[in-house]
């Protein structure tokens, strides 16, 4: 297991921000890498989740009852923006963190490089990286204030 970190600049990415060389190295060693075609699901409704996943390259659909998640929360008036994942978003937390069923499709629209960490590691991975865990918080928030604004 493990990601070669030459090959994917985890500091570049704001979950990973603010970590040591060192743990940037440690981190790389909790992932694997995964790769996925256009039109994979890597999410499924109804199931509990299996990792966390990280998007390094690509974009993904995400989609709640086949219908696209929009950010209509915060922008009244105009049309609904549906939201695609791009690089340094995640997905799969919520599934693993509560142990329940994802609420959510994910559908890679393009080629995607990810990371990912089995669920059952998530919570251990969170403890020994406090900064991620704390980067991931904010992300949470961010979500639930401001959709638009998930970086």
């Amino acid at each position: 297991m493990g990601v070669p970190q030459a090959d994917i600049d985890l500091a570049g990415l704001t979950l990973f921000s603010g970590l040591t060389a060192a743990e940037l190295d440690g981190v790389a060693q909790e992932f694997e890498e995964e790769h996925a075609q256009a039109g994979k699901r890597l999410s499924r409704q109804g199931f509990e989740g299996s990792g966390f996943y990280v998007v390094i390259s690509g974009e993904a659909d995400w989609l709640i009852a086949g219908q696209h998640v929009d950010r209509s929360a915060t922008t009244f008036g105009m049309p609904p923006k549906p939201v695609t994942l791009r690089r340094g978003d995640w997905f799969g937390e919520l599934s693993v963190l509560f142990g329940e069923p994802a609420i959510s499709d994910v559908y890679a629209l393009t080629p995607m490089h990810l990371l990912v960490l089995p669920g059952h590691e998530l919570e251990g991975f969170l403890f020994r990286y406090p900064k991620v865990m704390f980067q991931l918080l904010k992300g949470e928030a961010r979500r639930l204030r401001d959709p638009e604004r998930w970086k």
